[in-house]
């Protein structure tokens, strides 16, 4: 006889994680809502290893990885003490209800068979309401009050470039080399459930399995992709005590596990709690609509399917051994469900082995797996919590990246507008200096902007006569005049001007600069104006002393005034 147990455990998500799903476009990757089984079973594969020649190592490979021994059922979120499960797909919400309620009323299309007739009203054979999906949500079955849970999810914009030249390009053939795309992510600090069904022929054997599970897991694992790019995947393990069945809990009506016998004539329900592999019997192939032959050969004839409310999904997979990819199949989804007629008694304990064994292909990475519900309501009330996701604002501050990046960015503006601004200064400025002068001036420029700040200020208003430039350099300063605005300054007068950081920035319009340049904030822009405006006017200055040299040989060569 077989002895089956369930080991739970919750996985606590201490970063993002990207756990990669079919469907998109190439430049974008979306994240399935749960942890997949089989991210489990490759945690289990990678810490046995490679069993090489050993018999024995490569007997326990076997009976915890590919025998179906031991079954990785799918991680769902954890809320209230429960593992929720994909919602069913029959339940709709009426679309003009408010949202941000407390409590949600939602109506179980299971219960309309939708074929009119003579003696019924519209309302009874189909809802008459306008309704739409829940979205891609779960819920707690089998608590006294059903609960709907929504996951956090986020999205980055990514930029892969080429080095060299510093952003994404096509050559002549065609090829492309760098790209912008976009990762969907689960957030970190979310909890998901997750059951490992242990399948022996003794409790004893059940026991051992279960220690060297634990052993092999221990108290961390990495789920997930790109885990380079500020992701990972780390999930921290918590281990429970393990039981006798996957779902506990008598739950409330219209999602309540079916934990007696079923009476003839009787109605319950199938619920696929994962999506499930079908193949036909007799083509041999992958056929999703297989699965209601299946689903009644598994009942031996004793009921039969009444109506079916199901959708379809695309299912594949990736051999990190064989490194390819696995073939995409079409499943019947998750939260699909089967209204069944009992044609005569069905003992629990058969539906019990039924739910144990699962359905269809691939169990031993969670798919395929079942649950027995009683008959469906037309209406049923969920409860939908209100708490506010927890977020860590951390400091209130930005990441020093992001600062980083908002200072390069200024300073880069800076540097623009320093160039336009010297090239107007020395345009306007006449009776200029020879150049062997400018080029003593510019001399201490090269330096630290303080020392440089420093020197310029003895030299042209230092007390001490024999600290200041002689007095021919001097009155070579003070004929050079330059227009600022419509005042005509001489050269010394606009150098100690320009000394002032406060002045230098008003000339370089630097509100508007922090306008537009600003990531964080226009603050927080300024406050990088500020802190470096003793090397802004530093470089003003060296900037036009550059620009009235270059008009000194432009006019020596004779091409100029």
């Amino acid at each position: 006889m077989t002895c089956y147990r369930y080991l739970p455990y919750t996985l606590t998500l201490k970063s993002p994680a990207i756990i990669t799903t079919l469907g998109g476009d190439p430049n974008s990757s979306s994240t399935l809502p749960f942890i997949p089984g089989s991210a489990v079973r490759g945690a289990v594969a990678r810490a046995l290893g490679d069993p090489g020649e050993d018999a024995s190592r490569q007997q326990e490979f076997y009976d915890l990885v590919l025998g179906g021994k031991v079954r990785y059922l799918h991680a769902y979120p954890f809320a209230d003490g429960r593992r929720a499960l994909p919602v069913p797909v029959p339940l709709r919400r009426k679309k003009d209800e408010p949202v941000g309620r407390a409590s949600m009323n939602v109506m179980d299309l299971t219960s309309f068979d939708g074929h009119p007739a003579v003696d019924k009203d519209p309302g009874e054979y189909w809802p008459e309401e306008q309704l739409v999906p829940l979205g891609p949500c779960f819920i707690t079955i089998g608590a006294a009050q059903p609960v709907l849970l929504y996951l956090r999810m986020s999205a980055r914009i990514h930029h892969q470039r080429d080095r060299q030249k510093g952003r994404a390009w096509k050559d002549a053939q065609g090829n492309t080399h760098g790209a912008i795309f976009a990762f969907e992510s689960l957030d970190a600090g979310q909890s998901f459930q997750g059951v490992i069904q242990l399948r022996g022929e003794t409790d004893q054997e059940l026991e051992q399995t279960e220690k060297r599970i634990r052993a092999l897991l221990g108290t961390v694992i990495l789920v997930g992709r790109s885990r380079r790019a500020g992701y990972g995947g780390t999930a921290e393990i918590q281990w429970e005590s393990s039981r006798g069945r996957e779902i506990v809990g008598s739950g409330t009506r219209a999602l309540q596990p079916v934990a007696r016998d079923i009476s003839q004539h009787e109605h319950f329900r199938l619920l696929l709690t994962s999506a499930c592999i079908a193949r036909h019997a007799h083509t041999g192939q992958i056929d999703p609509a297989a699965v209601v032959e299946l689903i009644q050969g598994r009942l031996d004839g004793r009921a039969r399917v009444v109506r079916r409310r199901w959708s379809f999904e695309p299912i594949g997979g990736f051999n990190r051994k064989w490194r390819l990819e696995l073939p995409q199949v079409l499943a019947v989804s998750a939260g699909s469900v089967f209204l069944l007629e009992a044609v005569q008694d069905i003992p629990a304990d058969d539906l019990r082995a039924i739910e144990n064994e699962g359905l269809g292909e691939r169990r031993e990475e969670g798919y395929g797996r079942i649950l027995f519900l009683d008959a469906p309501l037309a209406s049923i009330t969920l409860r939908v919590p209100q708490e506010i996701p927890s977020i860590n604002t951390g400091t209130g501050q930005p990441p020093q990246l992001v600062s980083d990046i908002e200072a390069r960015i200024v300073w880069a503006h800076v540097a623009r507008k320093i160039e336009e601004a010297a090239a107007v200064f020395a345009e306007r400025a006449v009776n200029l200096p020879t150049n062997s002068l400018i080029g003593r001036l510019r001399t201490p420029l090269r330096g630290k902007p303080e020392e440089a700040i420093r020197t310029l200020t003895t030299w042209l208003r230092s007390e001490n006569e024999a600290e200041r430039l002689k007095r021919p350099a001097m009155e070579q300063l003070e004929r050079c005049r330059v227009k600022v605005d419509s005042e005509w300054k001489d050269l010394a007068a606009w150098i100690m001007d320009a000394i002032h950081g406060e002045k230098v920035l008003a000339w370089l319009n630097a509100d508007v600069l922090a306008q537009r340049c600003h990531i964080v904030s226009e603050e927080s822009a300024k406050g990088v104006l500020k802190e470096r405006s003793l090397e802004i006017s530093g470089k003003l200055i060296d900037a036009v002393l550059a620009a009235l040299a270059v008009r000194n040989k432009t006019r020596e060569a004779g091409d100029g005034q």
